[in-house]
């Protein structure tokens, strides 16, 4: 049997060209969704945490009050566990590049410093730069549109004019900021004095060892007459994003192994399509000796050699897509790929993937219908189950519809096969827009809740009164609110937790800002407790990350905040969810008291300048400005490609799903050759029959589509859920895109008309003559 098995193959595959190209395009382009998901997945994630550790990040850094003298550095290198230190500095400055202000955060290093530890790769330039040149990280030479000279304010100084002396890349850069690296020989020309106040470590062990030697140093410090201020050991190898990459990835590797099994059951229905077509012949085998295995090898070899096809197919596509989307994900988050080779084991697993999910899902109808007694299949004249004229009593008006629905409804397990097929396509789709919906509205929401346009943060501490009263009267400026802020860390038990805070100062950051009681500039909203009141000093209000940090304290309940240098002790009133923001405990801001920073409100732009023109006449200088806007920008770069990416996979499974319903119309067609025979002998024309057709293809497109619309609800819960909770710590609200679900269902009528036509017009030129002598 094996010879004439391989011709039986090859005859059917020639006779059912139209059904193997539908069955092999289904399989190959959902292995291409699968195969760019696990290349990306595999190239960021390994790329991300070479960049990152090439850095050779510290284990653990320690903010020292008064700095960091050579002896005490050379004690820190002999004590137990750490096997380097340095010394920096960092601040957060001000560059200027035309007449547009940026914040900047400068990276102040010795000369001789030999970069063992948080070091970067110099691309242009060398280490170190002169003393009135700067070296720039090289997302910040996008960012400051390409400078070969930048004017940078310090706190507390006067602006010097750099020369760009170089690019360097830093692996864990913040979004919207530009990096800056000087020597102190440099800083001394923007006026602060050099004072190294982080002890930089390197600590062999895992994030538990990091944290405890970390924690030891912080006392041995302390005994010697040192005050360390904060603690902060960030998770130990990881990136600041590696997070997000790890979930992201792996839900959208999820959704692309939906599309294969959508395939793979497209295949299933077409073969069982064409085992119907074959009853006949498979008793035939039967009775010249052929067993059920036999019969289910061939069939089985078919189906083998479909997938086999697809995966040839979709091998090369999958893994560019990938490779396109990983450079995509790295411009993003500011990566190098230095390294593009696909690991043995993904593409191992694509073609298992590729080739067993088919002959899995296959094997079910292959397996019964190869077990077909002799009998059954000489007795098989192709009927179908009764026509379920119940379903279709309201449309009895139309005879057309009436028998276009009835038709849909002939083979029920394959009509739901159909529309299981068209509602995922559908449901991912308008699931993807509503995400994206719920994120703008969220964002906007939030932003909203901000009611104001920009924030002042001064170089030192000046009196509350005084910045009100100063501002008062600027014109175009609607409200001025002075606050303080500084960056604090939890106390446990007397000791300070190390914080996961990056260098860059956001990723990880919690801080403790006083607000007025009756702030009208923040409006959170309230997601338990109550907000702050006055008189009510030693009270705070938690933003979500912050209680998320700080274990989800309850209402009453007391936590310890370290800020500079200081323990205090608060009582949890409420928590309030806040978006853009790190970590922050809120708390009651006096009058009387100094502030470090003030809001402010206006209505027309330039008075942002003339309000930090009036304070600096009055000798407060600011140390940064930050439009409200720019943190709309920075929240929106971190979904962007998620989005994008989502409404892709999208698309891939709406393509299945249409190729599903020409599969299903198709094998429709070749059922019920015969009836529309009868049905021209009765009077019906070729465009009667056309017709029929494709009501009923767009009939189940309907339904299809408002299946989808239903589905995508709780996809976009799903995925809103997991996005929102990676980036602000709470779920994204629902909020349907009702302008996608429309689009959905237009072009589902529209896909499945289309997906229809084919064979509505096989359908149509077929004569009395062909359908009769059909077997």
């Amino acid at each position: 049997m094996t010879r004439p098995r391989y011709t039986k193959i090859r005859r059917d595959m020639r006779q059912a060209r139209g059904r193997i190209l539908l069955m092999t395009t289904a399989v190959a382009v959902s292995l291409i969704a699968i195969g760019a998901m696990l290349t990306a997945r595999t190239v960021v994630t390994r790329e991300a945490s070479a960049n990152y550790t090439a850095t050779r990040p510290a284990s653990a850094t320690l903010d020292i009050a008064g700095g960091i003298t050579p002896d005490l550095l050379t004690q820190v290198r002999t004590r137990p566990g750490i096997t380097d230190a340095t010394a920096r500095q960092t601040l957060t400055a001000r560059v200027r590049t035309g007449d547009t202000w940026h914040k900047m955060l400068l990276f102040v290093i010795d000369a001789d410093d030999p970069l063992r530890i948080s070091r970067f790769d110099i691309e242009r330039g060398t280490w170190p730069p002169p003393a009135d040149g700067i070296l720039l990280e090289r997302s910040a030479q996008a960012l400051l549109d390409n400078p070969t000279a930048v004017t940078v304010t310090a706190p507390g100084g006067q602006p010097a004019t750099f020369t760009v002396t170089g690019a360097v890349h830093d692996a864990a850069a913040q979004e919207r900021t530009a990096y800056g690296y000087l020597t102190p020989q440099g800083l001394t020309r923007l006026g602060p004095t050099p004072t190294h106040h982080q002890l930089k470590t390197s600590i062999a062990g895992d994030q538990h060892t990091v944290d405890t030697r970390a924690r030891e140093l912080a006392t041995w410090l302390t005994s010697q007459g040192h005050t360390v201020n904060a603690i902060t050991a960030p998770p130990a190898g990881r990136h600041p994003h590696q997070s997000q990459i790890d979930s992201v990835t792996l839900l959208f590797l999820g959704f692309a192994a939906a599309a294969l099994l959508l395939a793979a059951a497209v295949v299933a229905t077409t073969l069982g399509g064409m085992l119907a077509q074959q009853t006949r012949q498979i008793g035939i085998l039967k009775t010249l000796g052929a067993t059920t295995t036999q019969i289910l090898g061939t069939y089985l070899l078919l189906t083998l050699a479909v997938a086999t096809a697809a995966l040839l197919l979709a091998a090369a596509p999958a893994i560019l897509a990938g490779l396109a989307l990983a450079d995509a994900t790295a411009g993003l988050l500011n990566l190098d790929i230095t390294d593009t080779s696909i690991p043995t084991w993904v593409l191992a697993a694509l073609a298992a993937t590729g080739l067993g999910t088919p002959l899995l899902v296959a094997l079910a109808p292959l397996t019964r219908a190869a077990r077909t007694t002799v009998r059954a299949a000489l007795d098989h004249r192709g009927t179908t189950p009764p026509a379920t004229t119940r379903a279709v009593r309201p449309a009895r008006g139309n005879r057309l519809v009436s028998l276009a629905l009835r038709n849909a409804l002939r083979r029920r397990g394959r009509l739901a096969l159909t529309l299981a097929l068209l509602t995922a396509g559908g449901a991912l789709f308008t699931g993807g827009l509503s995400t994206a919906n719920a994120w703008n509205t969220w964002v906007d929401d939030g932003l909203a809740r901000r009611h104001y346009d920009a924030e002042i943060t001064l170089t030192r501490p000046a009196p509350a009164h005084r910045l009100t009263e100063l501002l008062r009267g600027v014109p175009g400026l609607t409200a001025a609110e002075p606050l303080s802020s500084a960056p604090a860390v939890p106390v446990r038990g007397g000791q300070v937790e190390p914080a996961r805070t990056y260098p860059d100062g956001g990723h990880g950051a919690f801080n403790l800002v006083a607000l007025p009681p009756q702030s009208r500039l923040t409006d959170f909203e309230l997601l338990r407790g109550r907000h702050l009141r006055d008189g009510e000093p030693g009270t705070a209000v938690l933003n979500q990350t912050a209680a998320t940090r700080l274990g989800d304290p309850a209402p009453g309940t007391h936590v310890t905040l370290r800020a500079a240098g200081t323990d205090t002790t608060l009582r949890v009133v409420g928590v309030v969810a806040e978006v853009g923001g790190p970590a922050t405990a809120y708390t009651a801001h006096e009058p009387q008291a100094t502030a470090t920073a003030v809001r402010l409100a206006y209505d027309d732009p330039a008075a942002l300048t003339r309000a930090e023109q009036r304070l600096a006449d009055a000798g407060i200088a600011a140390a940064t400005v930050v439009p409200t806007a720019e943190l709309r920008t920075a929240v929106d770069e971190h979904v962007l490609i998620l989005i994008q990416t989502l409404v892709a996979l999208a698309a891939l499974m709406a393509v299945v799903g249409t190729l599903g319903l020409a599969s299903a119309m198709g094998i429709a067609v070749t059922e019920r050759t015969r009836e529309f025979g009868i049905m021209q002998t009765l009077g019906a024309t070729p465009r009667t029959v056309r017709l029929t057709l494709i009501l009923e293809g767009t009939a189940i497109g309907l339904a299809g589509s408002l299946l989808a619309v239903a589905a995508g609800l709780p996809a976009a819960a799903l995925v809103g859920d997991m996005l929102g909770t990676l980036s602000f710590g709470l779920p994204l609200p629902l909020a349907p895109s009702r302008g996608g679900m429309a689009a959905w269902a237009a072009l589902g009528v529209a896909a499945a008309a289309a997906a229809t036509l084919t064979a509505a017009r096989r359908a149509g030129r077929l004569t009395v003559k062909d359908t009769l002598t059909y077997e």
